[in-house]
This record gives structure tokens, C-alpha cells and sequence, in this order.
């Protein structure tokens, strides 16, 4: 973490790195976040629906949603999806190049591979993170709108009128800064066990399981602790 905070500076030097990294971890992952975002808010708008009806409380239904897509379902999912796809990637690369000693090769020819490898990552994890989580939000807030009004026959005015009373900004910071966090977890786990690795090809196998495991532990457990510490929210609903 220190040697990858000593490169920030030379940042502009990588910057094509940076918008190569920010392709592959973000734009080339939009695919199975929309995809993952649908389902995810068509079986929570479902679950909670059938969950409601069952104690009168329909009207809740668009409000629930959001919270929980937006402070919790929405980041880690997202953040989970993309470590199981670009994070094992990024372990995987970084430790074939440690065996083969083509780290090696970069010091030689004087090049720092952390600012070269692993700051653009970083950075990169840090930026597009949080646009996923919201694009996920979104997408899976409106899946539960088609769910519940289109299969369960629920108001649609029922369900954005209590969403929007029920969503507050700081869900939206919740998001945004999980998104940012688990970004920047699921890249500095990812190439550090790629620099960890060592000996010949079961290495790399090794070092992608452990990426892969240690990040999603990493990301639950960052995940308690910053919502301890971020407000709750519901100002609207206290003030009327």
C-alpha cells in the first residue's frame, strides 16, 4: 500500500495504463453488472412483495428496494462479481509475470513495476467501482418496479413515491463510498497475492484461489465497518 501511495504522484505518466485498466475493469464488466443488477432487483422485488402482502405492507415495498440496493446489495454484489472476474484476471497476470521473472526484467530496465503495474490498477479499481455500484442500484431498483407492478400487480405510484420518500442522499453516499473502498480492496488484495506469488505454474493458481477468497472476506468485513461508521439516514421520515 505505501509503495502504490509513493507512485500517485507519477499517475499522469501511466495515465494510458490508467484508461486501459479503467476498460477492463469497469466498461468490459457493465455487461454482467446489468445483467446481475436485473435479477438481483427482480427476486428482491418479488421476495419482499410476497414478504409484505402477507402483513398489508405493500407500500413498502419500493422504499425497501432502494435502501437495501443502494446502502448493501448493490456494492458488494458488484464489488463480488467484478473480483471474480477482473480481480482473479489481475492476480493471475501479475503472478505469471512474477514466475516468469518479467518483474524482474522491469527493475532491470529501470522501470518500478509497482508504479507501472499496479498504481494504474488501483486507481483505476478506485474510479469505476463506484459507478458500477450505482449503475447496479439503479438497474435493480427498476427490475423491482416490473416486478411488482407488472407481475404482482402493485401501483406503480405506490412503490416510486414511497421509494423516493425512503431513499435518501446519504444511501447514495453509502453506495458511492463502499463502491470506492471495495475497489480499491478488491485491486490491492488482488496484486498483492499476484507479487506474493512464487515457484512455477501452481503458483498461479494458488494466487488467484487466495485473491479471489481473501478479497470477498476483505470486502464483507470493510463492509461492517464502514457502515458502523456512516449515518443511517431516513432525515425526511424523522422531519415529517
Amino acid at each position: 500500500m505505501a509503495d502504490t501511495i509513493a507512485c500517485i504522484g507519477k499517475f499522469w505518466r501511466r495515465r494510458d495504463l490508467f484508461f486501459r485498466h479503467c476498460q477492463y475493469i469497469g466498461v468490459s464488466s457493465s455487461g454482467i453488472i446489468l445483467v446481475l443488477g436485473t435479477f438481483m432487483g427482480a427476486v428482491l422485488g418479488y421476495q419482499l412483495y410476497v414478504s409484505f402482502h402477507f402483513f398489508g405492507a405493500e407500500a413498502l415495498l419500493g422504499g425497501s428496494v432502494g435502501v437495501a440496493l443502494f446502502r448493501e446489495i448493490a456494492p458488494v454484489m458488484a464489488a463480488i462479481m467484478v473480483t471474480g472476474r477482473a480481480g482473479a484476471a489481475m492476480a493471475a497476470e501479475l503472478a505469471s509475470m512474477k514466475v516468469s521473472e518479467q518483474v524482474d526484467a522491469l527493475e532491470v530496465m529501470a522501470v518500478d513495476p509497482m508504479e507501472y503495474l499496479v498504481m494504474p490498477r488501483v486507481v483505476a479499481g478506485l474510479i469505476v467501482m463506484p459507478i458500477l455500484a450505482v449503475v447496479f442500484a439503479v438497474v435493480g431498483s427498476f427490475a423491482g418496479s416490473l416486478v411488482a407492478t407488472g407481475v404482482m400487480g402493485m401501483d406503480s405510484t405506490i412503490y416510486w413515491s414511497q421509494y423516493t420518500r425512503f431513499v435518501d442522499p446519504i444511501d447514495i453516499v453509502h453506495c458511492l463510498v463502499k463502491g470506492a473502498v471495495f475497489g480499491l480492496v478488491l485491486t490491492w488484495v488482488s496484486c498483492f497475492c499476484g507479487f506474493r506469488a512464487y515457484g512455477g505454474a501452481r503458483a498461479v493458481g494458488f494466487a488467484t484461489r487466495t485473491s479471489v477468497v481473501a478479497t470477498c472476506l476483505s470486502i464483507l468485513l470493510s463492509d461492517y465497518i464502514i457502515t458502523t461508521f456512516l449515518p443511517f439516514g431516513f432525515k425526511t421520515l424523522k422531519a415529517t
